[in-house]
């Protein structure tokens, strides 16, 4: 690698928690020609930033981020997009190069996904309460019991995590259509792409919509309103993106009317969850505690990634995951 310096900013500041020194040290070990130094805190980064040529963790605010100055050549990130789009895109501009972390979260994102659907689908839900009052409830169940084969899914991401989902409801027998960022985008898990200005027919077309995409800042959500009133009785929600994105208060009017069949909730705009909001008590509904990225080995895996990436920009090739203006395109509205 070219010289310069890496700082590894992956901490949790308030439980006093660091990357695991055998993660440090594999990644020092991929970085070979380049000082790697590690911060445990917001300040401590702030102070080492302008000295910094690449950047892995990113837990900055974003205005930080606008004014870290022209030092940084790289940043990988390890969680998620966040609020962050409104500060990477003039990065990139400028020329920043910026992987996201989707190959590190996409994997367990997409298994959450199908677990909701299939959970929703065969009602899991029902039988697990049925469980905790020792009632055997076959007649009550069965009939409301839906097969996702031969049903049409269709995936409101992009890139990896649009593609993770793909590969996995694909091995089930069904039809998927999904959001597209470039018109000659293409996987061999999709049926057919169709360019956001097209999501209306991909809603209006899927038993299963599944939305994984970021949230833009300032843009109304992906899905409100109108986007659900296309979305027929029986079709199926399940929002693994980020709170706000999909609209909470038309999806919870919607499940009211039953204009929606069910919802498979695990981003929510307020976190935690209110107590007293009606989506707990809801039928038809599931709702898991934004964990859908969750993992045992999710920073044995993030380290595998952030190391291949250190070697992809010291040889100057493209990074896993790296944004690109078009992407940015692809994702406002």
């Amino acid at each position: 690698m070219a010289e310069g310096t890496l700082t590894l900013a992956i901490f949790q500041e308030a439980e006093g928690w660091r990357l695991p020194d055998a993660h440090v040290e594999a990644i020092r070990a991929a970085a070979k020609g380049t000082v790697v130094r590690t911060v445990a805190s917001r300040a401590e980064l702030l102070g080492v930033l302008p000295k910094t040529t690449q950047l892995v963790g990113f837990p900055l605010t974003y205005d930080q981020f606008e004014q870290m100055g022209a030092s940084v050549e790289w940043v990988q990130m390890t969680g998620p997009l966040g609020d962050a789009i409104s500060s990477l895109l003039p990065a990139v501009r400028r020329g920043v190069r910026v992987a996201t972390a989707a190959s590190i979260r996409g994997p367990q994102i997409a298994e959450h996904a199908l677990a909701l659907t299939l959970a929703l689908l065969r009602r899991i839900d029902d039988a697990v309460l049925a469980q905790t009052e020792h009632r055997w409830a076959a007649t009550e169940i069965a009939p409301a019991m839906r097969s996702l084969h031969g049903s049409t899914v269709g995936i409101v991401a992009f890139g990896t995590m649009r593609d993770e989902i793909a590969q996995r409801v694909k091995a089930l027998g069904v039809q998927v259509l999904a959001t597209s960022a470039r018109p000659d985008d293409d996987h061999i898990h999709i049926d057919e792409m169709l360019e956001l200005s097209r999501l209306e027919d991909l809603l209006v077309r899927s038993d299963v919509v599944i939305v994984a995409s970021p949230r833009h800042p300032g843009s109304k959500p992906l899905i409100g309103r109108r986007e659900l009133s296309k979305m027929g009785g029986q079709t199926v929600l399940i929002d693994v993106s980020r709170g706000g994105v999909v609209d909470q208060i038309a999806l919870l009017d919607a499940l009211r009317r039953q204009r929606i069949a069910g919802a498979g909730i695990d981003a929510f705009e307020t976190q935690p969850l209110p107590s007293a909001s009606p989506l707990w008590t809801m039928p038809n509904v599931i709702i898991t505690p934004s964990v859908a990225a969750a993992s045992a080995h999710y920073w044995e895996h993030a380290t595998e990634v952030i190391c291949r990436n250190i070697r992809r920009f010291a040889e100057g090739r493209p990074l896993i995951d790296e944004l690109t203006t078009d992407w940015f395109d692809a994702i406002s509205n």
